[in-house]
């Protein structure tokens, strides 16, 4: 499936699974739900996400080096809400972690390594080491990208490094289903938004 089918899906599941009731819990479940549903085709040398992995990798260094910034001189705490008062080395050490999976990762073929139950595991292990509220949304997006593109006719390895892969062959990558899956996330995700976000301002 094509990004976007990706992005939409994997905010309207984390928005369902999740239940957000706060302003800061749909943010988390929109933003860290996105990263989750679009990481693993960072492995996709034509596709978005991999042409945007380097600015993504630069990205997350820059809002970490701003966050630091910001708790020293402004004592504003937000490592300490987003960590569960971790440590800065325990923060610094899961933010390493989960770049250095994903840029192995980015090497490693398609629908291999990044489209795996390894990967989740890993990468699950770098945010919880860090940012532990940010798991759940991070996995609900994840398992999304997986779940959709197991309806495509190319194989998925889930059980990485075990060769053979698993997919139902149902539908093409770029095609009507595609279109149908993005809308349908689309419709979910406006939907579950509005109705955390009634709940958060009454």
């Amino acid at each position: 499936m094509l990004g976007k089918t990706h992005m939409a899906v994997g905010i309207a599941a984390a928005l369902a699974v999740t239940a957000p009731k706060t302003i800061g819990e749909i943010s988390m479940a929109v933003g860290i739900g996105t990263v989750g549903a679009l990481i693993s085709d960072i492995d996709v040398e034509s596709s978005g996400s991999c042409r945007k992995a380097n600015g993504v990798i630069l990205l997350v260094s820059a809002v970490t080096a701003i966050l630091f910034v910001a708790d020293y001189f402004g004592k504003m705490d937000l490592l300490r809400q987003f960590s569960g008062n971790g440590s800065a080395v325990r923060i610094l050490l899961g933010i390493f972690g989960f770049v250095g999976i994903c840029v192995f990762g980015k090497k490693q073929p398609h629908r291999s390594f990044m489209h795996s139950f390894l990967a989740l595991a890993l990468l699950d292990g770098a945010v919880a080491l860090a940012f532990p509220l940010f798991v759940p949304y991070f996995t609900v997006g994840f398992l999304s990208h997986l779940a959709i593109d197991a309806f495509n006719q190319k194989k998925v390895r889930l059980l990485y490094p075990w060769k053979p892969g698993f997919c139902l062959g149902w539908f093409h990558a770029n095609g009507l289903a595609d279109r149908a899956f993005c809308m349908a996330g689309c419709a979910i995700s406006f939907w579950f938004l509005a109705r955390a976000l009634l709940a958060a301002f009454t």
